[in-house]
């Protein structure tokens, strides 16, 4: 099922988070907003049309262009989400 893969994924960016990887205090904060707005969806009835409605992708893609240390992490995240339809 494509969600346990967003959640797979999504764990891997809260490691990320948590073992303050993202040097940058500003990058950081905005990463964590997102990683905060993507765990209410996957807890949401419908993950997908949250992600989508909060334009979530948007604002990884955002980090993956800028950000090489989260680069990979958003990337598999992005490839998730794509196996969900988003």
């Amino acid at each position: 099922m494509p969600i346990k893969k967003v959640q797979t994924e999504f764990e891997k960016l809260s490691d990320i988070l948590a073992d303050g990887v993202v040097a940058d205090e500003c990058t950081a904060g905005e990463l964590q907003k997102v990683h905060d707005e993507l765990q209410d969806a996957i807890r949401s009835g419908d993950p997908a049309k949250s992600i989508r409605d909060k334009k979530i992708t948007q604002q990884l893609v955002m980090f993956e262009e800028t950000n090489p240390v989260v680069g990979k992490v958003i990337k598999d995240l992005m490839n998730a989400l794509s196996g969900m339809g988003i």
